[in-house]
């Protein structure tokens, strides 16, 4: 045997030593799983680890070397691994998010913010919304939920999103034949209408909420665009009585010793009409000179220090966001803790004007003509 074909097989001999030792050795056998919640290890284990090459420790490593999708489980909306050892590696996965669930013959269907359906199962996640009044076909599996009617689809992933973004998770939004969402909070209900201005009305519906908790009753907010309009709740116990509120208003205190209507705000009115921006009567002036002759210069009265506006009212701060509790301190715009409102000043006429540019005028919280 010659010394080229000497060296050959002895190469030969230690490349497959080494073959060997690597897919002998670089075994897994230990994974450990980070970062799930509702997929247990087990399964992302199997749906990852499955073949030859997936078991090999430094190709699986290699393969998920950088954050990223994994076919084999399109449930994940991430992957990253890291080689512990020859035989064991660490896995740090993220799930597709899920924002709501609809009900097919019996089986809660969830779907996330592409309304791509993510799981089909008879458990119940807390702190995702039920859609109900939307009739889909037969959902399948990692692939678009399908309606007849793709604006109602898009209605229902924005006011999915939006409920879970403001932590407001109610037991059902149900939509009508018109398309007008209905949501069912406790006893409460919330008539929200049509998806026009549906930030600025779910913004709304969480500073109202609250105070309104735990009250049977239904909080009208259809027309409701963010521009003073005036929402509506009317308990069920009293068909009469209407609460109101000018943009989220505190409930004023009751005049002449009457009793409060208990802890329903907006502000109530036995008519139903709204309280914000009544003033008291002005001072009548009972001066007058005194007998003997004597003129006396008449004391005018005086003047009510215009320190701060009675009643709050809503403005935009400089973040976008909608703040319900406005009024003007010496000159300042500040909320109810006498915190200066960022990006909303007083001009020159005494108007608020807000960081989106609205001029409003604080006795009435209306916007200025």
């Amino acid at each position: 045997m010659s010394k080229g074909v000497r060296a050959a097989a002895i190469i030969a001999v230690i490349l497959g030593a080494a073959a060997a030792i690597v897919l002998g050795v670089f075994q897994i056998r230990s994974i450990d799983v980070k970062g799930n919640e509702r997929y247990l290890a087990e399964q992302i284990r199997d749906d990852l680890i499955y073949d030859f090459k997936t078991r090999n420790t430094l190709y699986f490593a290699w393969k998920y070397r950088s954050q990223g999708p994994a076919e084999d489980a399109p449930y994940l909306k991430s992957v990253q691994a890291v080689m512990l050892s020859p035989t064991s590696v660490r896995i740090v996965v993220e799930e597709n998010p899920i924002i709501g669930r609809v009900q097919y013959e019996g089986s809660n269907v969830y779907f996330d913010t592409e309304g791509v359906v993510q799981e089909i199962t008879d458990t119940i996640y807390a702190g995702i919304p039920l859609v109900a009044g939307i009739e889909i076909e037969k959902p399948q599996l990692y692939q678009k939920l399908v309606t007849g009617n793709m604006s109602t689809l898009r209605t229902m992933l924005n006011i999915s999103q939006l409920l879970i973004k403001n932590n407001l998770i109610p037991d059902s939004v149900t939509f009508d034949a018109n398309q007008n969402m209905i949501l069912r909070l406790g006893p409460v209900t919330v008539q929200l209408g049509q998806d026009e201005y549906l930030e600025e009305k779910v913004a709304n519906l969480v500073s109202i909420y609250p105070k309104v908790e735990g009250e049977a009753g239904t909080l009208n907010m259809e027309g409701f665009t963010g521009k003073n309009e005036a929402i509506t709740f009317r308990a069920d116990n009293d068909q009469e009585q209407t609460a109101q509120t000018e943009e989220g208003d505190s409930p004023a205190a009751p005049e002449d010793g009457g009793e409060s209507g208990g802890e329903q705000t907006p502000q109530q009115s036995p008519e139903g009409d709204s309280l914000a921006g009544e003033g008291s009567a002005e001072p009548q002036d009972t001066a007058s000179a005194p007998e003997g002759g004597e003129e006396v210069q008449e004391e005018e009265p005086q003047e009510e220090a215009k320190e701060e506006t009675a009643t709050p009212f809503m403005v935009f701060d400089s973040s976008g966001t909608l703040r319900y509790d406005a009024r003007v301190v010496n000159g300042q715009v500040v909320d109810s803790y006498g915190n200066p409102i960022d990006g909303c000043s007083v001009d020159e006429n005494g108007n608020v004007v807000d960081a989106y540019w609205n001029v409003i005028d604080p006795a009435t919280g209306q916007l200025a003509q």
